[in-house]
């Protein structure tokens, strides 16, 4: 049963090391993505595109560029926490999200509605976990 348990804990050992390994190279390569992006977007600016006879392109961009840097922030945090993300930050990156897709799509009036309920329950749940951390805290001391 000892050599069991010490196979399992290397195995174990093996797969955070890939996992960390794996998390750093997915990192460096969203750094490259985030760089094609911000080029890309510098490309369809004013100074080397000219005249812009549609916003949609720069905005695609902009958005793209954004949810990448969230990708970004989000295997940095991870990196930094072993593979452990907060509740708060998880649903911070939802809310961007949803308000990323309200102000990009522009849907039908039900789904905007229905996106900002989403949002506004998000923000209420960040206000209630942190209401209720604080009274823990508190109730500690």
């Amino acid at each position: 049963m000892e050599k069991f348990d010490r196979l399992a804990k290397r195995v174990g050992n093996f797969l955070e090391c890939f996992a960390e390994i794996s998390m750093a190279v997915f990192g460096l390569c969203l750094i490259g993505f985030v760089f094609v992006e911000l080029w890309q977007l510098v490309k369809l600016s004013p100074l080397f595109a000219g005249h812009l006879t549609s916003f949609d392109p720069v905005l695609e961009k902009i958005i793209t560029f954004f949810l990448l840097f969230e990708f970004l922030a989000m295997a940095a945090a991870a990196m930094q926490n072993h593979g452990h993300l907060a509740a708060d930050f998880l649903i911070s990156l939802g809310i961007t999200a949803l308000l990323r897709g309200l102000i990009a799509e522009h849907g039908t009036p039900t789904q905007n509605i229905l996106t900002s309920l989403a949002i506004l329950t998000l923000i209420i749940g960040e206000i209630l976990m942190h209401w209720q951390n604080n009274r823990e805290h508190h109730d500690n001391k």
